[in-house]
């Protein structure tokens, strides 16, 4: 039975590290779970593992997808399931990655995405922008669906026009939709173990600072306007963090003194964001970055022991 452990965490608080020292002394893979590592050409801005470091343990799931491709939670854990059904059984596999909507979805899949009609579509659209609007379809979905309307605000546009397109085309409510889908969603098919270094904020802050420092000097924007020179301004990856402060940098929208500023500001917002979400799951062993790493090796050689 194949093996799997998520190391998972903030960006910069070392689980690549963590997960590539695990692998290479547990004589493991690693699986790639961070939705811009997924991408060719985005190396130093998405902090992907050196050639080096890739030699040194096989890695999946990274550096495969083509511009003008883009990536979907739903696409990826297709091709997650497809890669761990490919690998050895012999093998412990580290799922290493910051993208927590990506391990939601491999570990207990993704609601069905049901097709709407485009007139209904229309039709929605048009009543939210009528004068009054968003109010009357807001207090239609109270009716059709309380427990899923009492959650969402009436200043959420976009969920209260797409619930109501739900009912409108499917006569189901997303409160049914989601109870359907939990009766018939599978368990994650193989023994798991989640781990993640954590780290004070403050001392996070300064690995982003200093992160940032060692991507620009490594050529980020270089990287950017090679990009910028095959047509690819608009490639959906390049509006992460990292990407478009650099794009705005070499449209001379920001000087290069702000730049890292900007870059360091929007990491460090996008880390709380991470650690807000991973915080969800407690199943998570969280432990410390500076000196936790014998603790996740006992941890994981207890997992992996028959």
């Amino acid at each position: 039975m194949k093996k799997v452990i998520f190391v998972v965490g903030s960006t910069a608080s070392g689980k690549s590290d963590w997960a590539l020292r695990l692998a290479e002394e547990f004589h493991g893979v690693i699986v790639n779970c961070d939705s811009v590592q997924v991408y060719k050409y985005l190396d130093i801005g998405a902090a992907k593992p050196t050639k080096e470091e890739q030699a040194r343990v096989p890695h999946y799931l990274l550096d495969y997808v083509l511009p003008p491709q883009e990536m979907t939670a739903g696409q990826y854990e297709r091709d997650f399931h497809e890669c761990l059904k490919s690998l050895p059984d012999d093998k412990p596999i580290f799922v290493v990655g910051g993208t927590g909507f990506y391990f939601m979805a491999i570990e207990k899949g993704m609601y069905p995405v049901l097709p709407v009609p485009a007139e209904i579509q229309k039709q929605v659209l048009d009543e939210m922008a009528e004068a009054g609007g968003p109010e009357r379809l807001h207090a239609e979905l109270l009716q059709a669906d309380p427990v899923y309307g009492a959650k969402i605000a009436l200043a959420d546009h976009y969920r209260i026009g797409r619930a109501i397109e739900l009912i409108r085309s499917h006569g189901k409510t997303l409160t049914q939709i989601q109870a359907e889908f939990e009766q018939t969603r599978e368990k994650f098919p193989y023994p798991l173990l989640k781990i993640g270094p954590d780290w004070e904020r403050e001392v996070l802050r300064t690995r982003i600072r200093e992160r940032t420092g060692k991507m620009l000097s490594a050529g980020l924007i270089e990287e950017v306007q090679g990009l910028l020179d095959k047509g690819l301004a608009e490639w959906a990856p390049l509006s992460s963090v990292g990407y478009k402060e650099t794009l705005q940098f070499l449209r001379g929208e920001i000087s290069r003194e702000a730049l890292m500023e900007e870059i360091t500001k929007n990491t460090q917002q996008l880390a709380k964001r991470q650690k807000t979400w991973f915080q969800r799951d407690k199943e998570i062993h969280w432990l410390s970055g500076a000196t936790g790493f014998p603790e996740a090796r006992a941890l994981v050689e207890k997992f992996l022991t028959p």
